[in-house]
């Protein structure tokens, strides 16, 4: 989808030379964003490659990976200063119209959002100029796109809001409030690398307690889950890294990390500022609210009890001590969004919300209690014929389906 134009432009009339495909660097890793703004300085500092482009560029900021590589809000913030720096490069070589691709999914893990609107208004500063593209992924393409008149719908949000951005005063982060970001995301960073790729339990877990090896053997896909079939996290792609963890209702990518974060007691004063004043801070707090409102740690712990093995009483007891560790910090999660935010519930006053979580839960906690133990009796052979196992196929198959149409941004 995209608003306003970007890329690279043809050859001019009369030019010897050809049209210039369009080429557009992708930065998704941690590394990637932080080192965007020499590489792209760089290359658009080269005459070979200036020469070519008519003086338009396009850059793609990756939200899916960045988010898997370091966590919710270390990926959040280092997406707005990559966009930032970005942008002052683009200024300061002159000459140059910039358009940033926004590579996002569905989920708030990918860096989807369901207010189109305020999302795009609560972009850096100066980044987005009334060109704005953005991927639409999944379920997401139905769900936008689907009918004749939503699709309509869709693109007059897009639309107005780049309008709206255009002649917005945008609102700059204060000095103390950077430096809070840049603390809280190291922080945030630092313990979700430790849990992910340090505790030899988590892989173990992970692997467990979602359907994350069962994903593969599914068509729920477009490409295969991994990269690597033989990698663990890492190799993941963030699809299924990100649906694995949405189906068992735990939705751990897109929170692990932010109360550690939040949580830094010299920074609470300036943290409640960043809410009232920050547009950009405000719906990143909102939108890990909305998603901790469909979290339930009932049913995860539900899961950990029917679905985590053991070969050893040690090694069941890592893993049941893993998912009592994740309940408890989803929890505390919870309770300093509340905090940070000064709501009552994690709807954050949207009754529209939260009556449809009233009206979806009930089928939704009904269809995660069966794919639990449909999940179960997979993993340990309780079936008694091929047929009787292709029938748990199919039933986990439809539970999938299910829980991913009634959280609705799953993708």
């Amino acid at each position: 989808c995209a608003v306003g134009e970007g890329g690279n432009a043809a050859a001019r009339p009369g030019s010897a030379s050809k049209p210039m495909m369009r080429v557009v660097p992708l930065f998704e890793t941690l590394n990637d964003l932080n080192n965007a703004p020499v590489i792209m300085e760089r290359l658009l500092r080269l005459p070979a490659y200036t020469g070519r482009i008519g003086g338009r560029v396009e850059t793609m900021v990756g939200y899916s990976d960045s988010a898997k590589d370091a966590g919710r809000l270390a990926a959040c913030w280092a997406q707005y200063r990559c966009q930032e720096a970005l942008a002052k490069v683009a200024k300061d070589i002159g000459g140059i119209e910039l358009t940033f691709f926004h590579g996002k999914g569905g989920t708030v893990g990918r860096g989807g959002s369901p207010a189109v609107y305020r999302a795009v208004l609560s972009h850096p500063p100066n980044t987005i100029d009334g060109r704005f593209r953005v991927t639409e992924q999944g379920e997401m393409i139905t769900q936008n796109f689907g009918h004749e008149s939503i699709a309509q719908r869709t693109l007059d949000v897009y639309t107005a809001a780049v309008l709206r951005e255009k002649h917005h005063t945008t609102t700059m982060p204060k000095p103390e409030w950077r430096a809070a970001m840049d603390a809280i995301s190291d922080v945030s960073c630092g313990h979700y690398r430790h849990i992910v790729r340090e505790d030899p339990s988590f892989v173990p877990y992970f692997r467990a307690v979602t359907p994350e090896l069962q994903l593969s053997a599914l068509n729920v896909g477009s490409r295969p889950a991994k990269r690597n079939p033989k990698g663990g996290v890492e190799s993941l792609r963030a699809i299924p890294w990100i649906f694995a963890w949405s189906q068992t209702r735990c939705h751990l990518p897109a929170w692990l990390g932010v109360n550690k974060g939040l949580g830094l007691e010299e920074y609470q004063a300036t943290l409640h500022d960043m809410y009232e004043g920050w547009p950009w801070f405000r719906e990143l707090v909102e939108l890990i609210a909305m998603i901790l409102a469909k979290a339930d740690s009932t049913i995860v712990e539900n899961y950990d009890r029917q679905l985590i093995p053991g070969s050893s009483h040690s090694q069941k007891d890592d893993l049941f001590s893993l998912g009592e560790r994740v309940r408890a910090e989803l929890q505390d999660t919870q309770r300093t969004v509340l905090r940070i935010s000064g709501q009552h519930d994690l709807n954050m006053g949207n009754e529209v919300l939260k009556r449809e979580l009233e009206v979806r839960s009930p089928y939704l906690d009904s269809l995660n209690v069966l794919q639990a133990e449909v999940m179960r009796r997979l993993q340990n052979g309780e079936y008694e014929s091929e047929e009787e196992r292709n029938l748990l196929q199919d039933c986990l198959l439809i539970t999938i389906n299910g829980v991913a149409a009634g959280l609705k941004n799953s993708g």
